[in-house]
Parts: structure tokens; sequence; C-alpha cells
């Protein structure tokens, strides 16, 4: 997973704590949540004589494997009142309280300090093993009995920062003791996941190379997952987590968790985000009927288990729609099911309608993206579009209708539409000026769409090598956009570039360039087509012959006008 998609709408808050313990408070003996069923099944070792702390416990874990930190803090502390003596019921609320791969916000840790307080004072009649991850997790938030190992980590993390947003000191050395728990016991399925979320939230540089290298500890933590997984193949964590350490690597890379792929919804089938989860394999490597399958499917346990919860009297905690209708967009993009995709993105842009943030301006972009990256102009001149005041809307809304303006031989309206995606522009830079994963991506959004519109009034005026060379900037210019989860302009500057290409008459340039496309979206029916195209073109019959095969199996979906063009 790259750094934007770990961080977007995630603010990461560093917290100056304190080197005295807060004081210890009861547990919550009339906590309550909701039963849930459907998020799989653990056998998770903890000490504890209540039946009930131990089944409550259980659930706990799973649904913190689930990503479902509100119900996992809800679940613990219902342990907790089960079995006030229960260490581990304790230890459990302090985990869920701090920081996970999606946020690693920090606000919390005071509350959790709490809580490991309570997990200390019961820590002796804990199990060895037991003792070792409340240490641990008293590491990770400066508890005051490991003082003299985190000073110089609460020192390290009062020194002056940059932009790049380096991790917490505290999260490293955190990762580096359960890495040094896993090796010691590697047979332990539930404290390598723990060591997986940790290394996660550690490691900040993008967790895999274009070229397919790891960063930091990652490739290490990918083959003991994988290892891991020969021995627990229905493990939640040890599945979840091989897709998440896996998925922002090659499509090689991602590869290697197709065996979890195929199996975690099935493991999950009451759990939202473990049912879509598979999809983060799946487009990478070349299955987008699979992935929307999924996401549709995720959809449906949304709806049912915010049914269920509702009828227990609780609201539900984490709301997965926008990001499973995300996906559904993109692999339905990627199918050519234009009107799927569409009702997609017309779906996540009606949840953001009341929002101010700039990525809701996005959001609210979908729609435009959708109609652009289908080449419906006329649609798209007609789209109404997005809303917003802080620039994005206006850029991609603006770019988005240009380009179909131009593609229509409307030129100087093209122009005018040029003039607003220049403000906009102007407006983003001004207010993301930093060099944080999230701004960068943002200017590169804003930079690829201008010059998109450019390279498409070039060419309309006849101007193919200018033309060109904007639309290869672009390309350029959209990578970190289309490395996000899922990409965030669908995956289209490239796929542009070779249609252009194939009309400027650059046939064999054409072909590289979706050449280059396949190996980023394996069987992409776009680059297949266009492949073929630029094949066929310079009367490389045969090898467009070949190809055939594989282009039928990419539109078997695909709308009728995609799958008749050729």
């Amino acid at each position: 997973m790259n750094r934007l998609s770990r961080r977007v709408l995630a603010s990461t808050v560093l917290l100056a704590i304190g080197a005295c313990a807060v004081e210890p408070r009861l547990p919550d003996l009339s906590a309550r949540a909701p039963t849930l069923s459907g998020f799989g099944q653990l056998d998770v070792p903890v000490t504890t004589r209540s039946a009930e702390a131990r089944h409550w416990f259980t659930q706990g874990v799973l649904l913190a494997y689930a990503f479902d930190e509100v119900e996992a803090v809800r679940m613990f502390k219902v342990a907790l009142a089960q079995d006030p003596a229960c260490a581990m019921c304790a230890w459990g609320v302090a985990w869920q309280l701090g920081p996970n791969i999606n946020d690693t916000d920090r606000t919390r840790v005071p509350e959790a300090l709490r809580y490991l307080d309570i997990a200390l004072r019961h820590a002796g009649d804990a199990t060895p093993r037991e003792r070792a991850l409340i240490e641990a997790m008293a590491l990770r938030y400066a508890h005051a009995s490991q003082a003299r190992e985190t000073a110089p980590l609460l020192a390290e993390r009062c020194a002056p920062g940059g932009d790049d947003e380096p991790a917490d000191p505290l999260d490293i050395a955190y990762a580096d003791r359960m890495r040094a728990l896993a090796q010691a016991d590697p047979e332990d399925p539930e404290i390598l996941s723990l060591w997986a979320e940790a290394e996660m939230v550690a490691t900040r540089d993008d967790w895999w190379s274009a070229a397919g290298a790891p960063a930091g500890h990652i490739g290490e933590l990918t083959a003991a997952l994988e290892n891991a997984l020969r021995r627990h193949p229905h493990h939640i964590g040890l599945n979840h987590y091989l897709i998440h350490a896996t998925d922002a690597g090659t499509p090689g890379v991602a590869r290697r968790a197709l065996g979890a792929a195929d199996r975690l919804g099935a493991l999950a089938p009451g759990s939202p985000h473990l049912v879509h989860m598979p999809s983060h394999t799946y487009v990478r490597v070349g299955r987008y009927g699979d992935a929307a399958r999924v996401n549709e499917a995720a959809l449906g346990a949304e709806a049912v288990l915010r049914q269920t919860q509702q009828a227990q009297g609780f609201d539900i905690s984490k709301d997965w729609r926008n990001h499973d209708q995300h996906f559904l967009w993109f692999a339905a993009l990627m199918q050519g099911r234009g009107d799927v995709a569409l009702a997609a993105a017309r779906g996540v842009a009606e949840r953001a309608a009341k929002s101010q943030s700039i990525f809701a301006e996005y959001r609210r972009s979908l729609p435009v993206l959708a109609l652009l990256r289908l080449q419906r102009w006329e649609a798209l001149i007609a789209e109404p579009p997005p809303a917003g005041t802080r620039g994005l809307a206006q850029v991609l809304g603006a770019q988005a209708r240009g380009v179909a303006l131009a593609r229509t031989g409307r030129l100087a309206d093209a122009r005018a539409a040029l003039v607003q995606v220049d403000a906009g522009t102007a407006l983003v830079n001004r207010a993301h000026p930093s060099n944080k994963a999230f701004d960068r991506t943002l200017r590169d959004m804003v930079a690829a769409s201008a010059d998109r519109l450019r390279a498409e009034i070039a060419f309309a005026e006849g101007r193919h090598d200018a033309a060109l060379a904007l639309q290869a900037q672009a390309v350029l210019e959209s990578r970190r956009a289309d490395e996000s989860e899922p990409p965030m302009l669908g995956a289209g500057t490239r796929l542009a570039l070779g249609e252009m290409q194939l009309r400027a008459g650059r046939h064999a340039q054409a072909e590289q360039t979706f050449r280059d496309d396949l190996a980023m979206q394996p069987g992409s029916g776009w680059a297949l087509d266009g492949l073929t195209r630029a094949l066929q073109a310079q009367g490389k019959v045969a090898d467009a012959h070949r190809l055939q095969a594989s282009l039928d199996a990419a539109w078997v979906s695909a709308d009728e006008g995609l799958r008749t063009r050729r």
C-alpha cells in the first residue's frame, strides 16, 4: 500500500507523552458491544477464568483484524468487564486505541495508557507470552514502565521535522520489538499478525518500488506471512495482512497474495472490509471481474451489518461504502461496464455532497472522470460540473469537459475550459504547497489534468508533436495518483497517450505505450484493444490475431460499443 492510500483523510498528530503514568481506572462494568457474526473463526489463547471474557476477547481480535477498531474496543471492554483481572483484555483496548495502517493518529494514547496500567497491574497472572505483548505495547505508548528505553525516543520525537511525514520513533521501536517476538516464536500467527500491522505503520516509504524492491522489512515480513499461511491457511489476520503487504507492488508482487485473496472473503462473509479486500489484489493482477464482484458483495455485507447493529441499538462505527464503491468504479471501468462504473461514481459523489473537504471535491468529480474514461463526449459536455471551492473540482470538471469539447471540434469552448483549469490549478497549488504525499499528489493531479487538456487542444490545432509531448508529460504527472488504491485518475492517462499516438499515425509508438500499460494493468481490455489496432495499422496481422482471445476475455462483460468497435 502506498503512502497516499494509507493517509487520505488521516492526520498524523504527534503527541508529547509525559513521563508519569496515568492513574489506573476501574474497567467499565456496564460495557456493551453488539453480537456480530461472520467475521471468522479464531482460537486465541488468553489467560482468564471467564468463558465470556474469552469469547469477547476473541471477538475483539477478529474485529481488529477486520480493521473495525471501534467495535474491537467495545468488545475488549466487554471482555474486561467480564473479568476485570484479565490483563490481555485491557491490553486489547490499549492496542485498538492506537495507530493503525489507515490512521497513524495518536490522540487516544492517553486513554490507551489507562488501560495499559490495568494490564500491567495484572500482568503477574499472565503467561510469559502475554507479558511480552503487554511490555511491547507499553513501549509503543511510552508508558512509565518503559522509561529507560523510551526516553531517547521521546527526545527524537521533539526534534524539528520536515514535510516527509517520518514514522514516529515509538512506532518504529514497537515494530522492532514485535519483529523480535515473531522471530523468537515463528509458529505464533497472532504475534506475526501484530508484527505485520506494526511494520506497516512504521514503514512510511512506499512499501515496494516500481521495480518490485521492498522497503525496510516489508520483504522479510511478506515472506514470513507466506510461510505462516502454509501452516495456517484460514487465519484471518495473516490473509488480510499479506494482501496489504503486497498490494502496492508490481503485478508480480501482488500475485503472491492471490491465494489469500481467494480465501479471505469466504472466511469472513460478515465483514464488509474483508469481503472487499481481495479486490486490492485482483485489480493489480487483471482480475477486474472478480474485483467488481467482491465490492458488490461488500456493499451487501455493509447493508446487513448496518441493520444488525441498529437492531441491537448500535450505530455502525465504520462506513466502508465510499471505499468499496470507489473500487467498484475502477473495476467496472476496467471491465468496460460503463453504466456500472457511472452508477458507482454517482453513489460516491452523492455521499460527498455536503462535505467541504478537497477530497470530497475529488469524490464529487468521479462521474466526470468516469465519462472521460469512457469517452462519452456528449454526455460529458451535458454533465453538471462537480461543486467545490477548493480548486480540485474545478480542475477535474473543466478538464474533462474541455477534453470532450476538443474531441468534438469545439475548440473555442475547450480553450475557455483551460482557463478554468489553470485558475483551479493555481488555487490547489497555493493551498497545498508541502512535500507531504497528499499535497504532492494533488499538485500532480491538477498538473496532469491541465496537460491532458492542453494536449487535446494542441492536437485539434494540428500541432501533433506538441500534443504528444504534453500527453507524455501528463503520464509522468499522473503516476502518483494512479499508484493509489484505486487509481485516482482511473489509470487512463497512458491509455489517452496511446490513443493520441494512434490518431497521429505513430503506430509503433502506440504499440509500445499499450504494452507498457499492460505491464501495469494486466488484462486491460482498453490496452489490448489499443494494442490490437496499433498492430493492425503496422500490418502485424498475425500478432494482432494472437491477442484476440485475450481481448474477448477482457471485454466479455463490456458495453456493446466496446465489444464491437473493432
